[in-house]
């Protein structure tokens, strides 16, 4: 190995309170609709909030368990093989990662990591809010908890 290269080390993930509670809400929910099994028979509810992938996943399932309707959208185009060439994706551009209803508000939800929001996206914000409906750019799920907990007062 070259001496002269360094390496930091990433910190290993510490979970944060917000994923905590979310498991506890989704084993608690997981128990309830299967009443029968007893305790340590279900699996544990496990999730993160260390990438978009997994960010996209809690907030979807924190939704879910409030009782929200819920959709991930993927905005990406696929590799078309027979025409050797990327064929863009049918949604419209700028759509955010999760489109959700709760108690009659609409919310759209932008997961966001490390990158910035494209013109496109910043575009169907203003039309999102414009119109009434709500725009969240999460960064964590703590951060995303607070906003929908707030959406109520």
């Amino acid at each position: 190995m070259n001496e002269t290269a360094t390496h930091i080390k990433k910190a290993p993930y510490q979970k944060p309170e917000s994923i905590k509670e979310l498991e506890r809400l989704a084993d608690a929910a997981a128990h309830k609709r299967f009443p029968n099994h007893p305790p340590g028979v279900l699996a544990p509810r496990r999730y993160r909030d260390d990438t978009a992938n997994e960010l996209t996943k809690a907030i979807t399932a924190y939704l879910r368990l409030k009782g929200a309707f819920v959709s991930r959208l993927n905005n990406g185009g696929v590799y078309d093989r027979r025409l050797n060439r990327y064929r863009p994706g049918t949604n419209r551009k700028g759509l955010p990662d999760i489109l959700a209803t709760y108690q009659g508000k609409s919310l759209f939800i932008e997961v966001k990591m490390r990158d910035r929001m494209s013109k496109d996206q910043e575009r169907i914000r203003e039309e999102q809010t414009a119109s009434g409906g709500y725009w969240f750019t999460a960064h964590n799920l703590t951060e995303f908890i607070t906003w929908f907990d707030n959406l109520n007062h």
